[in-house]
């Protein structure tokens, strides 16, 4: 699937990417899975660097391997686009903002902690994020289920059940998603003879 703007043949400069993605981690609250729909946003429908089907695999790579999944999808996308010095100043853009944010706030942390004001501001803060991490989790369901492909909404049935009902660890889902999709995949290019 891919997205509505042409996928552009120029890549970006590093300091565009830089800025980009600081920008982008300098305004997003709520942990790594809120700057996740930002990205695909950003990367794909507004600039049109990566299509959408590049920043699904890649946020998939993403989270399945460890780490911190927002620093992991931005090494993703840099390396995409510009190889290595890519990677190299995506994650710079993308860590600069929270360490600098985190070294203010253990510096202020009394003062911080106390505020009513500031303790306010955070709730709200909880709130948009989740509001974005529905917004992402229900993109890409819609996502999976456009595809019309079976095997992949039974894959997001059974990894849903798993984790939600029978509290499968997440990793051992995600280990096994990867080994349905490698055998499935596998098979599908058998049957069409590649």
């Amino acid at each position: 699937m891919e997205n509505a703007k042409a996928h552009s043949t120029k890549p970006p400069t590093l300091w565009r990417l830089f800025w980009v993605s600081l920008r982008l981690s300098a305004f997003t609250f709520g942990g790594g899975y809120v700057i996740v729909p930002l990205m695909q946003r950003t990367f794909s429908e507004k600039y049109g660097w990566l299509s959408e089907k590049e920043i699904a695999d890649q946020i998939a790579i993403a989270q399945s391997a460890p780490g911190i999944i927002a620093v992991n999808a931005s090494l993703m996308a840099g390396f995409g686009l510009r190889g290595l010095p890519g990677a190299l100043v995506c994650l710079a853009g993308t860590v600069l903002p929270p360490l600098v944010i985190m070294l203010v706030i253990y510096y202020a942390y009394a003062q911080f902690s106390a505020n009513i004001w500031v303790q306010r501001v955070l709730y709200g803060f909880r709130i948009g994020a989740a509001a974005v991490l529905v917004d992402a989790v229900v993109g890409m369901i819609v996502g999976i289920v456009k595809q019309k492909n079976v095997f992949t909404v039974c894959v997001l049935v059974s990894a849903f059940a798993a984790v939600f009902v029978l509290h499968v660890p997440v990793w051992a889902v995600l280990l096994s998603g990867g080994i349905a999709g490698w055998v499935y995949c596998a098979l599908r290019e058998k049957k069409r003879g590649i």
